[in-house]
Formats: C-alpha cells, sequence, structure tokens
C-alpha cells in the first residue's frame, strides 16, 4: 500500500465504496410488488423527494414508510418494506476492512454518506457478519451522515461541515465516492477526489500511487 506524502486524511462514501451496492436489485424488488402502470414512479424513485428527505433526517422511519406505502398504493408491512428497500446492500470485502485498518495507523479516516437510518442498522449487521466488526465507529475516526448531519452530497453544506469539524483544509485530503457529482461537490471545498466505477478502484488507488 502506496500513501501520497503530501495526503493526511481519507474520507470514503460507504455504498459502493465500502460496501457493495445493487440499486437496480431494489428497483426490481419494487417492480416484482407493483403494478407495471408504477413504473415510472419506480424507476424514479432513488431521486424522489421522499428519499432525500428521508436521506436528511427530514422524516423518520415510520413516516419514510407510511410515504412509501401511499406513493406506490400498497399495504406493505414495516417488514416488507425495509426488506425490499435493504436488498441492494450487498457484501463487504474483508480487504476493504483491512485498508482501512492499516490505513488509521497512520492517518485519520472519515465516512461520509447519503445514508438513512434502515440502511445503516442493516449495514452494520453485514458489517458484522461479513467482517466480524460490531461497528463502524472502530474503523473511522468519525462517521459524517447525511440523515445526522441534515443535509446531503453533493451539496457543498455537507463537505464545509466535514472540513470544519475535523479542522483541516480540502487540499490535505482524498474523497472516495462512486457517483460522479459527489465528486464534483468535494473538489468544490478543495478535496482531492477519486471515483471508485469499478471493483477494483480503491485498491489500486493505494496500489498507484506516486
Amino acid at each position: 500500500m502506496k500513501i501520497d506524502k503530501n495526503v493526511d486524511f481519507f474520507v470514503f462514501d460507504l455504498g459502493g465504496v465500502i460496501i457493495d451496492l445493487d440499486i437496480p436489485f431494489t428497483l426490481r424488488q419494487l417492480d416484482e410488488n407493483i403494478k407495471s402502470d408504477k413504473k415510472y414512479a419506480t424507476e424514479n424513485f432513488m431521486a424522489h423527494p421522499l428519499h432525500h428527505a428521508y436521506e436528511k433526517g427530514e422524516i423518520d422511519d415510520t413516516t419514510f414508510r407510511t410515504e412509501v406505502r401511499n406513493v406506490f398504493k400498497k399495504n406493505w408491512t414495516d417488514q416488507e418494506i425495509d426488506n425490499i428497500w435493504n436488498a441492494m446492500l450487498g457484501r463487504i470485502p474483508v480487504h476493504k476492512i483491512q485498508l482501512l485498518k492499516e490505513l488509521r495507523k497512520t492517518h485519520p479516516v472519515y465516512m461520509l454518506s447519503n445514508t438513512n437510518a434502515i440502511h445503516f442498522r442493516k449495514v452494520e449487521e453485514i458489517l458484522l457478519a461479513d467482517t466480524g466488526v460490531e461497528k463502524f465507529d472502530e474503523l473511522f475516526d468519525h462517521l459524517f451522515l447525511s440523515y445526522e448531519m441534515g443535509c446531503r452530497k453533493p451539496d457543498t453544506i455537507i463537505y464545509e461541515k466535514v472540513l470544519a469539524q475535523i479542522g483541516q483544509s480540502g487540499e490535505k485530503g482524498v474523497f472516495f465516492d462512486d457517483t460522479a457529482p459527489n465528486l464534483v461537490g468535494a473538489e468544490s471545498v478543495g478535496l482531492k477526489t477519486c471515483h471508485i466505477n469499478h471493483p477494483n478502484a480503491l485498491m489500486d488507488y493505494f496500489n498507484n500511487v506516486q
């Protein structure tokens, strides 16, 4: 593992960077549970105001589930909604956890994620099952979670809040994310960025640093 001598800290997205994601699988689960005339709503659900409000902590779990029932006109139970919603969450590769542990020996590492309470509870269950680590706060110096912060990527304010809390300037950090607009937001506050756009991108970064 190689580390750029000009980098003082690292910030990692969660979904698509640490944990594997399959968003189309969740959308297929929705399709299978509703009539075809609701397909438009299904395809656009990830950008639905309800989803964004939940990620910013503007609504709680109960309100989110109630509104999901209203959007899709289905009388799903809480558990059925959670199962569909969590279907996108995949595995957490152990080598990524090992990377975080090694990095943290010499550098602060932070998580910055657009997430929500239902997902985060499930992700920590997967973390324990896949790696034996009970909580993400055992791996990171701080968890910056959108639903606790009241804002979400790629809005500039979320990156500003991160830098203010850790007391660093953006130029000294690297941010890893799988979504291009989120990288643009990070770059607006001076962070270096790495686009995680294929399964080996994260490890490649640390193998190819000059």
